[in-house]
């Protein structure tokens, strides 16, 4: 009995250093090692009789992160399915919603993938079948994420005020699919609660400066208050601006100098320029600065795995 015990706890624990490896390597942008690492991890915990869930779930969740970082969609959905299956036997409510968000930013970037490309082997023919099929599996993946998204918003809240940085950040997915599917209504009230999030003390200063920056960006090229977007985001990007990296601040600054120019505000105009360009970037030509900014989605950690 005694060895048995020995070889189960000595799998479990095999299990968590090769998930902790398999982080290690997936946070340093090395996605492909890392999912061998939680694939030993994952046939460690195979060999445990009863494997802790949460460790069973963060796993999971792990190789569905690497599958996203490496493209592979079907397969990071795969394993944040799974990892849902096993969240139930976890008190884990955030690390859950997290999973749910998760799996909701994947059905985006596969509805996305739907319209973009045929399938493989598939004919395009004359008579639009095929781009009538691509359109329908865009809209079950719209609905799936609607729906992964929803059950997220309902355990985070469950967790509020703690899980505010996280939930701040399911907010900004939200407004990513909200924009795919044209509703501009639920963007301006999606926006106007994510810059309102920012504001609390637990919030990641990125986290905090992308909800400005899209909701200024929504004021002025969706409403048309360039103003407004001015007012937004020169009250609050100053104190945002030196804790984030300089190429996200750049970025925020490209989005205020757009609504600057159409308040026809040079000397903010001047400001604005010369900030992005010591920031080391390169201020659009005035025809460009509208363009948009990268998608909100992000795929994140939902849990980490107990080494006990």
């Amino acid at each position: 009995m005694a060895e048995v015990y020995r070889s189960v706890n000595a799998a479990g624990s095999v299990a968590a250093a090769a998930n902790e490896r398999g982080e290690m390597l997936r946070r340093a942008g090395r996605p492909g090692e890392a999912a061998g690492h939680f694939e030993r991890a994952l046939e460690a915990l195979g060999a445990v009789r009863e494997p802790d869930p949460g460790t069973h779930s963060a796993i999971l969740n792990n190789l569905a992160l690497t599958a996203y970082q490496q493209g592979d969609l079907p397969r990071a959905r795969r394993c944040l399915v799974r990892s849902l299956a096993v969240g139930p036997l976890v008190g884990d409510p955030a690390g859950r919603a997290i999973t749910f968000d998760n799996l909701g930013v994947v059905e985006v970037e596969l509805a996305r993938e739907a319209t973009r490309r045929p399938a493989p082997g598939e004919r395009i023919g004359s008579d639009g079948t095929a781009d009538e099929d691509r359109a329908g599996r865009a809209a079950v993946h719209l609905a799936e994420a609607e729906r992964c998204f929803a059950a997220a918003e309902r355990l985070f809240r469950s967790v509020l005020p703690e899980a505010v940085d996280d939930y701040l950040r399911s907010v900004l997915n939200r407004v990513d699919l909200a924009e795919i599917q044209g509703a501009a209504e639920r963007m301006d009230r999606l926006t106007r609660h994510a810059a309102e999030l920012a504001t609390h003390h637990a919030v990641a200063p990125e986290n905090a400066l992308e909800a400005v920056t899209m909701r200024g960006k929504f004021l002025h090229r969706r409403r048309g208050r360039p103003r407004s977007a001015v007012e937004l985001m020169t009250a609050r990007l100053p104190g945002l601006l030196a804790d984030c990296p300089a190429e996200r601040s750049a970025s925020a600054l490209v989005v205020l100098l757009a609504a600057a120019g159409a308040t026809g505000d040079p000397a903010l105009v001047r400001d604005v320029t010369t900030r992005i360009t010591e920031l080391g970037g390169s201020p659009p030509a005035a025809s460009t600065t509208g363009s948009s900014t990268p998608a909100a989605s992000t795929a994140r950690t939902a849990a980490t795995v107990s080494t006990a």
